[in-house]
């Protein structure tokens, strides 16, 4: 694998080098957060910062790729309205997840069900939920698919907001209980599984986000709602609507996204084909001989136009995003992201460099980077 290294060219040296966006060593797991794992997340502490430093309660927040619904947690909890886009099945199960409005009955039902799941798997009406698709039973053991199945069948007998919050404690656990190496490696190794094994990782995993749940469930909140669209048409969104846009778009040649949540999309009932053909700068295209990188700026170029669109006349749109090695090229993407915005009517206001707690980054150790840029622009 090529090793990536942070770029910088005669733009960036317009950058503010300094430690206002860097979190190192602060809590990134709090309420909600550590709900399900996911690659190459946005700390909570930079949309939070960003939404407190350029909007103001009743504005609308938008993130066009909402990842694991990070900006949009941080948003409702304080009092902003938001809109995340994904074209991720998981992504958008763990965002809904996040924002749902649990009441006390909804919390009853979901203790009720964690006393009575023993019970309701051992019943003989109890028919495993099983999805069809090749080579799972090279990925999971007998005993994991039997025991999922089964848990996934007493899911469905919830109402929602229960069942999407169950669910989404069910896709956790997937990779854990399932021969893939990691959430970061597409890779097979087999070690013994331990019948129960499932079971018990799913009342830990649901028992955990009852808790957090409860902590901000009384908490005054903005609406949210999440979409399931290709990032680079954003239907449904109105003209002219959005006061702050913050995201992370995908890493060039870093990630994808679609093959390591293969196993979860299937479990969901997710589609699996329109994940992938919508995702963007993934890792298998850009490692390919010859590549280079214009299609993926092609494609953001595209997203771009349509966050000028959606966002209001002098609207702030806050980027996080690392440069990248393509074909053993160095790409330096933040400043080609500037160049393309320059050319739609976006003003750059800022950029900063922000040095990354590599501890909690979670690309692979081969491709993990040190530093990032944050760009800050407004809509002319």
């Amino acid at each position: 694998m090529e090793t990536r290294k942070d770029i910088y060219t005669a733009a960036a040296l317009e950058t503010i080098e300094s430690t206002e966006w860097d979190f190192i060593g602060a809590k990134t797991q709090q309420h909600l957060h550590s709900l399900h794992s996911y690659p190459a997340r946005m700390i909570p502490q930079i949309p939070r910062k960003a939404i407190l430093d350029y909007t103001k309660k009743g504005d609308l927040v938008l993130d066009p790729f909402a990842g694991c619904g990070t900006t949009l947690l941080e948003a409702i909890l304080l009092g902003r309205d938001v809109i995340g886009v994904d074209s991720n099945p998981v992504a958008c199960l763990i965002s809904n997840a996040k924002i749902a409005s649990y009441t006390p009955e909804d919390f009853a039902i979901l203790k009720n069900f964690l006393e009575q799941l023993d019970h309701m798997l051992l019943d003989k009406n109890c028919k495993p939920s099983i999805p069809v698709y090749k080579n799972m039973e090279y990925w999971f053991a007998k005993d994991a698919i039997e025991e999922l199945g089964k848990i996934k069948s007493c899911i469905y007998t919830l109402p929602n907001p229960c069942r999407i919050l169950a669910l989404c404690c069910l896709s956790a656990i997937i990779v854990r209980v399932s021969y893939q190496t990691s959430d970061t490696k597409y890779a097979r190794k087999e070690s013994e599984y331990l019948p129960g094994t499932s079971v018990k990782n799913f009342k830990a995993k649901l028992t955990s986000a009852i808790a957090h749940a409860e902590e901000i469930s009384t908490a005054k909140r903005g609406d949210a709602k999440v979409l399931s669209l290709d990032g680079r048409r954003l239907e449904g969104i109105k003209d002219n609507s959005v006061k702050l846009i913050v995201t992370s778009p995908p890493y060039l040649n870093a990630y994808d996204y679609h093959k390591y949540h293969r196993h979860r999309m299937q479990w969901i009932d997710g589609d699996v084909a329109f994940a992938r053909d919508r995702e963007i700068g993934k890792h298998d295209t850009f490692t390919r001989k010859g590549a280079t990188p214009e299609p993926y700026f092609a494609d953001m170029e595209l997203c771009f136009r349509e966050w000028y669109r959606v966002l209001q006349k002098g609207g702030l749109c806050l980027v996080v995003i690392g440069d990248a090695i393509v074909s053993g090229q160095p790409v330096a993407v933040a400043d080609t992201f500037i160049t393309q915005m320059q050319k739609i009517g976006m003003h750059c206001e800022r950029r900063w460099i922000r040095h990354l707690d590599i501890n909690k980054k979670s690309f692979n150790q081969q491709s993990r980077i040190k530093k990032e840029h944050v760009i800050l622009f407004r809509k002319n």
